[in-house]
């Protein structure tokens, strides 16, 4: 269903990847509010075979709206947690396959927030996964908050903990979220996209106009929010200029595209307008370094960039979804980017290949509904990406 989050992990560990998918939408029984839930469809030798329910909700739970896949506890069996509007669920591995886990559990919400994103990765080099969540306690704009929860032996469920800023105050979050090694350090970073912009009532944010993308470095004690760097299309460097309803950081990843060890960002645009067409999109890449991300160095590719397949058009929201993944084993990662306005609304997918010298537009291809044989319904084919 729209919205629901999806995963990929060996659940079952046969040595087949297997599709975790998310349904806020679900009804449970004769329940006339969606509890949603999760599913998991097995991989094996022929592709996804079958499948089986991992996890249910009540009425208003919601669950399914984001998934986060890593090992907390370090046993080496994958662990799931599944998100709702103000609910975390976890699910501890080993997964049978009926779909039962270890164990069952939940993340206390003390403070009754809503929850937006959730990513996984090793934050303080213990060698199990950490939470990383991000927040909404208050109005819509200066409330986003970036939460932390540490994995250990027990695995996940104590309360999570607000990332601190410079000011000892909790750092202003996003709602799009991603984890993954900039600075090529022992530990996994931060990297929150900011899309909604504007000016917060009590803060001073000239960053946040038009979007911004806040990166926090991993240390052994967690995310040292004291070393955060924020950047927007009017930092030195960044293609583009900062402008209103742009949506810089609408989507994030990291990925080293050049294999020098360094983690490059992707950050999706799609609100650019481009000369005069409107919310045609785009993204940038910035480069990573020891201190992390920089503007210097960094680029972009939009529909109109040459070699790129497609023509600029109006609300095609180029840079909607963005992901780095390392496609062909070489070491790099390549950039995969959607559209969800293209074709009025049915949505495309770009890849890019990577190089020594990073990513490249030729060489770089598209595909839609008709390659994938499905029929277009304006399902905006490119909104996100699982995890």
């Amino acid at each position: 269903p729209q919205d629901g989050g999806a995963a990929s992990r060996d659940l079952d560990r046969d040595g087949f990847a297997d599709l975790i998918v998310g349904s806020p939408g679900e009804k449970i029984g004769s329940a006339e509010v969606a509890g949603g839930g999760a599913t998991v469809l097995w991989g094996g030798p022929g592709g996804l075979s079958g499948g089986a329910t991992l996890l249910s909700g009540e009425e208003y739970d919601d669950l399914g709206r984001g998934l986060a896949v890593g090992d907390f506890n370090g046993d080496g069996a994958p662990d799931l947690v599944v998100r709702g509007g103000d609910t975390l669920r976890t699910l501890t591995g080993p997964f049978t396959r009926d779909g039962a886990a270890a164990a069952k559990g939940e993340i206390p919400n003390l403070d009754d927030e809503r929850y937006l994103d959730l990513a996984a990765g090793d934050v303080n080099g213990d060698g199990r996964d950490d939470l990383a969540v991000l927040v909404n306690d208050g109005d819509e704009f200066d409330a986003r908050r970036i939460h932390i929860g540490l994995g250990s032996a027990a695995g996940l469920g104590q309360e999570l903990t607000s990332v601190k800023g410079k000011d000892g105050y909790s750092l202003q979050g996003g709602e799009h979220l991603a984890v993954g090694n900039v600075n090529n350090d022992k530990y996994a970073d931060l990297a929150v996209g900011r899309a909604i912009d504007g000016y917060d009532s009590d803060l001073d944010l000239p960053l946040a106009k038009g979007g911004m993308l806040t990166y926090v470095p991993g240390s052994a004690t967690g995310p040292q929010g004291t070393k955060a760097v924020v950047l927007n299309q009017d930092s030195p460097g960044v293609p583009g200029a900062a402008e209103h309803s742009d949506n810089f950081g609408a989507s994030v990843a990291i990925g080293d595209t050049d294999g020098d060890g360094y983690g490059e960002i992707a950050v999706g645009v799609p609100g650019e307008d481009q000369g005069t067409v409107a919310n045609a999109g785009g993204m940038v890449v910035l480069p990573g370094t020891a201190t992390g991300p920089t503007g210097q160095g960094s680029y972009g590719f939009n529909q109109g960039t040459p070699d790129v397949v497609g023509a600029v058009e109006k609300d095609d929201r180029f840079g909607g979804a963005v992901s780095l993944r390392d496609l062909n084993g070489d070491g790099r990662t390549e950039l995969a980017v959607g559209a969800p306005g293209e074709n009025a609304g049915e949505g495309s997918l770009w890849v890019f290949p990577a190089a020594a010298s990073g990513l490249a537009a030729k060489g770089s291809f598209s595909f839609g509904h008709g390659a994938l044989g499905t029929v277009p319904t304006k399902a905006g084919l490119g909104s996100s990406f699982n995890r």
